[in-house]
């Protein structure tokens, strides 16, 4: 084990971090035990080389999946390349994306012709497009097939023409272009890698394709793994939408013969269009959509998609338009089943209407069921996070994903499993690298209202105004709506700083102009809450509206505090309190990102010290110093202030 974690001081920043040792252990311990685990690692601890170093000198092949592609990159990149200069182990790994991440080659030969040298078979593509010649010819000249690597930025509308996405593809046997196929080839590459690297949404594909995705694979580590549960319910749902139909219209047409086109073709759009005014006109609440004029819609759509699909003609596999029959069969067929899916819902699933994305929403209720059959029986789950618990205790998330405190005796999951794992877990919380009781304060704006008082916004965005100019710009101001987003905009107005807002600019473009104009302060909603990494003296001071607590009427959400009430558990306890208390350990986790960053973190919501509950999310927060006192919060951000403009005064 010393040789192990003598690894982590061969780093050029490296310093001693107990937590990460007892994560290394861990990881390596769960590794050779196969039993599950679970870590919460704070900000600093350094847990993607906790994880990756035991995972190489484990012998097996290990997937990891993050949430997001900069902490791909960062693995692929960054940490594994140092790894496979220093470990003394073979260091090999690859990275695997979605289909649709990937050129199809399929679509490249039947616009440009097998030499794609431009000349378009069957007249299938009679428009012109230079985007894609260009994406052509840096496929003919070697390229990648990887959307990432493309010398010039394409645009979704033309990317979508010469890509496919799952639901599509018919796989490597049954395409023209299989064999040489590029998503293929990444599959094929990690067959032979010790590290396979992919995100979530992806894993839980796999798992919910029955494990015919990804490589075979002896572990899986999940980091980010709090967003597991909310990738998996999209994973395991589908959309019911015009969308889908008007995608299978545009790709049919071109491959019906005359008779055929128009009076098949022309159906399909029709109750596209029925689909989506019918569900534009509902608002957004739980549904059943096999009653009523939605019903009738959802089963003629069906019914016109299978009558274009027998009218497809049969093609014999060398004729240059039978890749995209296979396609399109494989597209109707999808588009079939899941729309059958709204018919017919499953016990445990739930259907809603989303009117801005113009879809109703088939998914799931819980995922651990799901997880614990496709995923927990059969091979050791590492889940690692900088937020993971709820109070202190790692039982909220882990039941939700389908780990159990205590074993499940006849465990359904396991039932045709010849030798299933447990579904019991080991769990490890180390607080990270940080001095956060010397770097940071928590200031609970007691004196204000309720936030459900009607005077709170006002008060609130005035709240954030003080507390901005008392860092001098250097804040981040997080909110938990559109509305108060535009509040706290609107009183910051002639702030003696410049006011960034999110939808001014395309979110990286925004991190980065705040980044690097040390006094400016960004206002932003949700998507701003987690994956913000700013240290340094750019930002001081963090500021969070409200505990951000799920909607009530949000219908997942709904059907989720229904179903925990029905098993006799607390709806508030193991839905709402949860949701809140990682997704404000998140925003808050913005603040303190190295050894040198001080600050604030305010939150303007008086029930985190005045209700019962706040002492339990209060727990799962960085462990800041804490105060109600708003002169002692101004005090201490004048201070910071003060520092930085003495190094700027100093060029440091």
């Amino acid at each position: 084990m010393l040789a192990l974690v003598d690894v982590l001081a061969w780093k050029d920043d490296a310093v001693e971090r107990d937590g990460q040792v007892a994560m290394v252990e861990a990881v390596a311990d769960a590794l050779a035990d196969r039993c599950h685990l679970v870590v919460e690692a704070g900000t600093g601890t350094g847990k993607s080389l906790a994880y990756l170093i035991p995972a190489l000198l484990s012998g097996k092949r290990i997937a990891v999946a993050t949430a997001t592609k900069s902490l791909q990159n960062q693995l692929s990149d960054m940490e594994l390349p140092f790894l496979a200069d220093r470990l003394g182990v073979p260091v090999t790994w690859s990275v695997i994306k979605g289909r649709q991440s990937y050129v199809c080659l399929a679509k490249l030969v039947e616009r440009y012709g097998p030499g794609l040298d431009g000349a378009a078979p069957q007249e299938l593509f009679l428009e012109s497009a230079p985007e894609l010649d260009a994406v052509c010819g840096w496929v003919r000249n070697g390229g990648s097939g990887d959307r990432d690597d493309l010398p010039q930025a394409v645009s979704e509308d033309h990317w979508r023409q010469v890509s496919v996405s799952g639901m599509e593809c018919p796989g490597k046997a049954n395409c023209p272009q299989g064999a040489r196929c590029f998503a293929e080839a990444a599959i094929d590459a990690a067959r032979e890698c010790r590290l396979i690297i992919t995100n979530h949404h992806l894993y839980a594909l796999h798992l919910a394709s029955e494990r015919r995705i990804l490589p075979d694979h002896d572990a899986v580590i999940f980091d980010e793994a709090h967003k597991l549960e909310a990738a998996s319910s999209a994973a395991f749902g589908v959309d019911i939408g015009s969308g889908r139909l008007t995608s299978y219209a545009n790709n049919i047409q071109r491959l019906l013969g005359p008779q055929d086109r128009e009076p098949l073709v022309g159906r399909i759009r029709e109750y596209a269009e029925n689909l989506n005014q019918l569900i534009g006109s509902l608002e957004e609440a739980r549904l059943e959509p096999s009653t009523g004029e939605l019903g009738h819609a959802i089963l003629g759509s069906m019914r016109a998609v299978a009558q274009a699909d027998r009218a497809l003609p049969k093609l014999a596999d060398d004729d240059p338009r039978s890749g995209a029959v296979a396609r399109v069969r494989n597209q109707g067929g999808h588009l079939q089943g899941d729309f059958g899916l709204g018919l017919d819902l499953p016990e445990g699933y739930v259907a809603w209407v989303e009117p801005q994305r113009r879809v109703v929403r088939v998914a799931p209720v819980t995922v651990d069921v799901p997880i614990a059959a496709g995923l927990l029986v059969h091979q050791p789950t590492i889940l690692t996070s900088a937020t993971m618990t709820t109070g202190g205790s790692f039982a909220p998330l882990a039941r939700r994903i389908g780990l159990s405190q205590e074993p499940v005796p006849d465990d359904p999951a396991a039932y045709d499993v010849a030798d299933p794992l447990p579904r019991t877990y080991n769990e490890l919380r180390v607080a990270g690298s940080f001095d956060f009781a010397q770097q940071g304060l928590l200031y609970v704006a007691a004196e204000l209202p309720d936030p459900r008082d009607e005077g709170w916004p006002l008060r609130a965005a005035a709240e954030a105004r003080l507390l901005a100019e008392a860092a001098g710009g250097r804040a981040l101001i997080l909110t938990t709506s559109y509305r108060m987003m535009e509040i706290v905009a609107e009183g910051l107005a002639g702030a003696p700083f410049e006011v960034l807002v999110q939808r001014e600019l395309p979110k990286r473009q925004l991190i980065a102009r705040f980044s690097g104009a040390e006094t400016s302060t960004l206002v932003a909603t949700m998507g701003y809450w987690e994956g913000i990494d700013v240290p340094g003296p750019s930002l001081s001071l963090v500021v969070i509206d409200r505990i951000p607590f799920p909607r009530p009427d949000d219908p997942l959400m709904q059907a989720r505090r229904e179903d925990a009430a029905g098993r006799g558990g607390s709806a508030f306890d193991e839905v709402d309190l949860p949701h809140a208390a990682v997704l404000l350990a998140q925003g808050a986790g913005r603040l303190v990102r190295n050894e040198n960053d001080r600050g604030v973190v305010a939150v303007l919501d008086r029930r985190l010290t005045a209700m019962r509950y706040g002492r339990r999310i209060i727990r799962s927060l960085p462990r800041f110093l804490r105060t109600a006192d708003r002169e002692r919060a101004v005090r201490f951000l004048q201070g910071v202030a003060a520092e930085r403009a003495e190094e700027m005064r100093n060029g440091s």
